[in-house]
């Protein structure tokens, strides 16, 4: 759900993203990730190790990392759940919190609706 991506998907590996289309991988809107644990078809955990240029949070989110959950509920249907960690009782935490609480359910939305018009046929 990003314009461009680049992703060593072992841990350790980073995972680099830019969701302007006009922008491009290294350039200071790109957001780098370091992967901590990954269990495959399972679970990704992930935490920023860059965040881009601009970012309103940018000393608060070097606390907190990120859980996807994918559950295999049945053929060609699949549960994701996303779970922040590490947000502390800090105002700033807790806006940092509600900033990544909208976007992840943005981005849940978006996989949803892509992947239910080709489930209908669309």
């Amino acid at each position: 759900m990003v314009a461009h991506a680049e992703v060593d998907l072992r841990i350790g590996g980073l995972m680099r993203s830019h969701y302007d289309p006009k922008g491009a991988i290294g350039d200071s809107g790109t957001i780098e990730n370091t992967i901590l644990c990954l269990d495959p078809k399972h679970m990704l955990s992930f935490r920023v190790s860059k965040p881009p240029e601009g970012f309103p949070f940018p000393n608060e989110v070097r606390a907190m990392w990120t859980v996807i959950y994918l559950f295999a509920e049945r053929p060609n249907l699949t549960r994701i759940r996303i779970v922040g960690l590490g947000f502390s009782e800090d105002e700033n935490s807790q806006k940092m919190r509600q900033f990544f609480d909208r976007g992840n359910a943005y981005t849940l939305k978006g996989l949803q609706d892509r992947f239910a018009s080709k489930t209908l046929g669309k």
